[in-house]
């Protein structure tokens, strides 16, 4: 500790290192949830479009289905 031989990068680095990890791994997680609910909402959206499409439900029930299932 005597003329400046201890110094303190190397924990400071370590520090700054893990805390930017911990980082990356948060946004990971939240894009990955966001990721997933919208790719339920646009299946849900095709299976109903595809159903209109082929006449088995009109734009009213489209609207209302899609309403009540993406909630």
């Amino acid at each position: 500790m005597e003329y400046g031989s201890f110094s303190f990068f190397p924990f400071g680095a370590l520090f700054c290192l893990t805390l930017f990890s911990f980082m990356v791994v948060r946004i990971y997680a939240i894009n990955h949830r966001y990721r997933v609910s919208n790719q339920k909402d646009r299946d849900i959206t095709l299976i109903l479009k595809g159903r209109m499409a082929s006449g088995e439900i009109d734009e009213k029930e489209y609207h209302r289905l899609k309403d009540l299932l993406t909630k």
